[in-house]
């Protein structure tokens, strides 16, 4: 199999995820806060579901502008008695109560001579229209529209619509079963002595990390030995996806290939045409996906972040999982080769600015934690000059429904 363009293989990841079969279950809203809908929402009870006053003041008779009126009621929220206003009468009425009829103004207590003091009649003051500081039945929302779609993912604003609605339980997809696992006799723990020859495993720290920032719980099955056994015992472990890190450059890629050929494994993608990131190999087994990143820390972060982060937010059954590219301005000018880049660099107020001017190797971690994002440049890209405006990508990542083109 070729090594393929970047382009290609977001298709081919795209396409791939088509296929999965997600799991659903029923959960309490908090507990479901983070996964995805697996049902769509209509609205129930209108938002609002009664005419109500928009703030604190006089509920008035559209027809009694400029006239004294009589105070016959004040009206609270909660309130559940019925006033009914007549000609030159009015109500005292505070926010969110509930409107009398035939009342079609509230004025605000401050534009009342009085104000909240008035005991038994006010003078309606001019240059007030029908429908003012009053919010109407279903403004908001009306009854039977739609709220949310399947895959919506449940955050703090969503689930305040889902408690509007009395919604105590939802259907959600299951979260993704992700186990992660490291590859290399050279490898060894943080909370290892290591010696100089040896590296300590920095990179599975890093998939762990990004996985939960990204609200993904995925398991760590520690350090595998470089042999068949142990790959293959990795291979048939119950995850819908597996991580493996250190086994895609070209020579372990061909020990890998072999393994999962074996397995029965479809390899979806050998490698990808971009720097840093190229060596990086995905394959089917049966229903899961193995994904094995580059043994170099920068190049599978960056591939992580903008190929598998959104391949599997699209396992996991989300409608908005094309990464968003902000548009603004390259703070200093730069070349580039005739390659696909990707470019790690700063995100601030001014700009985007390259980190390190751009001279990293993909073997290093500290460039990472000097950037908060990430632009990528196509082959017929050569030049940036300062001021231009680019497309780029915050870690933080934003997602969309449509599929956005992030690279200049």
């Amino acid at each position: 199999m070729q090594v393929i363009s970047l382009q290609e293989a977001i298709k081919v990841l795209q396409n791939a995820a088509k296929g999965f079969e997600r799991e659903r279950e029923f959960l309490g809203l908090l507990e479901s806060q983070g996964r995805f809908l697996a049902q769509e929402i209509f609205c129930q009870k209108a938002l609002p579901s009664f005419d109500n006053a928009a703030m604190d003041g006089y509920a008035i008779r559209a027809e009694d502008v400029g006239r004294e009126a009589r105070i016959i009621a004040s009206i609270f929220a909660g309130d559940c008695k019925e006033v009914d206003l007549g000609k030159g009468e009015c109500a005292k009425i505070m926010t969110g109560a509930k409107m009398p009829k035939n009342a079609d103004i509230v004025v605000p207590f401050e534009e009342i001579v009085g104000g909240l003091n008035c005991q038994e009649s006010i003078v309606i003051p001019q240059g007030f229209k029908e429908g003012a500081n009053i919010r109407k039945c279903g403004e908001e929302v009306a009854v039977d529209s739609g709220l949310f779609e399947v895959g919506e993912e449940i955050s703090e604003n969503v689930l305040a619509l889902l408690a509007s609605q009395g919604i105590s339980y939802v259907s959600v997809f299951r979260e993704l079963r992700i186990g992660v696992f490291a590859g290399g006799n050279e490898l060894r723990e943080p909370w290892e002595m290591a010696e100089d020859y040896q590296i300590y495993n920095s990179n599975t720290m890093m998939i762990l990390a990004t996985l939960k920032r990204f609200g993904f719980k995925a398991s760590y099955g520690g350090i595998s030995k470089d042999n068949k056994a142990d790959l293959l015992q990795i291979l048939h472990a119950p995850f819908d996806v597996i991580f493996t890190t250190g086994g895609a450059s070209k020579g372990e890629a061909d020990f890998m290939r072999e393994v999962l050929a074996e397995a029965g494994a479809e390899i979806l993608i050998s490698g990808v045409k971009i720097k840093p990131g190229k060596p990086i190999m995905v394959a089917r087994l049966r229903g899961k996906f193995i994904i094995a990143l580059p043994g170099n820390p920068l190049a599978g972060a960056v591939l992580l972040r903008f190929l598998i982060l959104p391949f599997l937010r699209n396992l996991a059954g989300a409608n908005a999982h094309f990464p968003q590219a902000l548009k603004v301005k390259n703070i200093e000018s730069f070349s580039l080769k005739n390659r696909m880049d990707a470019m790690l660099g700063s995100l601030s107020a001014e700009g985007f600015l390259l980190t390190q001017k751009g001279k990293y190797t993909s073997g290093q971690i500290l460039p990472l934690f000097q950037s908060n994002a990430i632009s990528l440049f196509g082959e017929e890209c050569l030049e940036v000059g300062a001021r231009e405006w680019i497309k780029v990508l915050p870690y933080s990542m934003l997602w969309g429904k449509v599929e956005c083109d992030y690279i200049n």
